[in-house]
C-alpha cells in the first residue's frame, strides 16, 4: 500500500519527440492523489490536448493518433500553466520513465512559459520503471532463477554462467513466443537506437545524437552547425560510420 505524506501527482506526457529538452507537449494527463486513511485518494484528474505551436511529426501522429490540425484550437502549454501550477506546486511526482523523460520535459515547458516547476525542496519523483529494476534485479543469477525456478549452481564460474545465459535466452523466447534470428533479436533490443552503444537514435526529426555535448541534435544539425565535432565523430567512432553514411546518403 502507498502511504502519502503529501499529494502525489502521477503524470504522463505525449510529445512531438523523444528529447525532453526539445520536444513539445501535445497531451498531458495528471492524476493527483492526496493522503487518506486508506493511504491515498484520488483528488483531481486532468486530461488535455495541448497546442505545441508546431507541426507534429508523422510518426508521432501514427503512434498517438493526434494530428496537427486538431491541436490548432487547443490551449498552448503557457495557457495551461495557471491550472497546472497549483496541482503540482506542493506535490511529489510519479510516472513511468518520468525521471528520464516526463519530468525534464515538464520542466522545459515551464521554462519556455517563463515559469519554474515549483515544488517542495525535497520533492520525490517516483518512477515505477526504476522501481521495477530494483524489485526485479537483472543479474544473470536473478534471471536464471526467475525463468527456471531453480538456483544457479556455480554462479561466476565461466562454464556455469555461459550455460545459464543460453538457458535464460531460450526461456525468454519460449515465454514470449518469439521466433527470430540473432540479428532480428539484436534489432528488437536496440529499439529506435541504431547502434548497440545507444549513441544514435532515429526519431521523427531524423537521426539524433545521444551522447556528448551535442546530445539531442540531429546529424544534419551537427554537420551544419558543428562540422568539427561531426568530423571528429565520423572519423573516430568506427561503429557509427555506416549509420551516419546511411542517414546522410
Amino acid at each position: 500500500m502507498l502511504h502519502l505524506e503529501r499529494p502525489l501527482v502521477f503524470l504522463d506526457l505525449e510529445a512531438t519527440g523523444t528529447d525532453p529538452q526539445e520536444a513539445r507537449i501535445i497531451q498531458i494527463a495528471l492524476q493527483r492523489f492526496v493522503p487518506s486513511p486508506s493511504g491515498a485518494a484520488l483528488d483531481q484528474q486532468l486530461d488535455r490536448l495541448v497546442n505545441p505551436e508546431m507541426d507534429i511529426p508523422a510518426d508521432v501522429t501514427d503512434l498517438t493518433g493526434i494530428t496537427t490540425a486538431e491541436l490548432r484550437t487547443e490551449p498552448t502549454f503557457a495557457d495551461l500553466v495557471p491550472r497546472l501550477a497549483p496541482l503540482l506546486s506542493n506535490a511529489d511526482l510519479a510516472g513511468y520513465n518520468a525521471i528520464a523523460y516526463d519530468v525534464p520535459l515538464l520542466k522545459a515547458e515551464f521554462e519556455r512559459a517563463d515559469r519554474s516547476l515549483d515544488g517542495p525542496s525535497d520533492r520525490v519523483v517516483l518512477d515505477p520503471y526504476r522501481l521495477e529494476q530494483v524489485l526485479r534485479p537483472r543479474t544473470l543469477t536473478a534471471l536464471y532463477e526467475r525463468y527456471t525456478d531453480t538456483e544457479l549452481d556455480g554462479a561466476h564460474d565461466a562454464l556455469a554462467d555461459v550455460t545459464a545465459a543460453g538457458t535464460v535466452l531460450q526461456r525468454q523466447l519460449d515465454e514470449h513466443d518469439i521466433d527470430a534470428t540473432p540479428a532480428e533479436l539484436a534489432d528488437r533490443t536496440r529499439g529506435d537506437y541504431l547502434d548497440d552503444g545507444r549513441k544514435l537514435r532515429q526519431d521523427g526529426n531524423g537521426v539524433v545524437v545521444c551522447f556528448g555535448k551535442h546530445s539531442g541534435k540531429t546529424l544534419q544539425e551537427l554537420q551544419t552547425d558543428h562540422p568539427g565535432y561531426f568530423d571528429w565523430m565520423y572519423e573516430t567512432i568506427d561503429e557509427l560510420r555506416p549509420h551516419i553514411d546511411d542517414a546522410l546518403s
